[in-house]
């Protein structure tokens, strides 16, 4: 196992031996003054709910994130496998031209072209 894995175990356990300790030191049950419609509950669920809203809102913009940014690349690929199929059908045109064959001097532009001396015709 990874190290932040087995981190994130250890701080669970901790989390849950003290939501333990902490539903035995407060065992009456109360109720939210914003919710009376809901029945007197442990604190413990309270503070358990509260603590999985928490995550919840730092876990799901990043999940989100992610897909769009998932999406986005599989878009991308799409789009570059198209280009690459349509430069390979450019390359096969090319190719079914007459091959162009280099010259056995290279040109400089501001000088004339040298002659193969075999070639030149008096």
């Amino acid at each position: 196992m990874k190290g932040a894995r087995i981190l994130q175990l250890v701080l669970v356990i901790v989390l849950a031996l003290y939501l333990v300790a902490f539903n035995n030191v407060n065992p009456d049950p109360l109720t939210l003054p914003l919710l009376p419609m809901l029945i007197p509950m442990p604190p413990v669920i309270v503070v358990v709910v509260a603590l999985l809203a928490g995550w919840l809102v730092g876990w799901l913009p990043t999940r989100l994130a992610l897909w769009r940014r998932a999406r986005e690349i599989r878009r991308l690929r799409q789009r570059l496998n198209e280009l690459e199929g349509e430069h390979t059908a450019r390359e096969t045109d090319a190719g079914e031209r007459a091959p162009v064959i280099p010259d056995r001097f290279p040109v400089i532009p501001d000088r004339p072209r040298q002659r193969d001396e075999g070639t030149e015709s008096s």
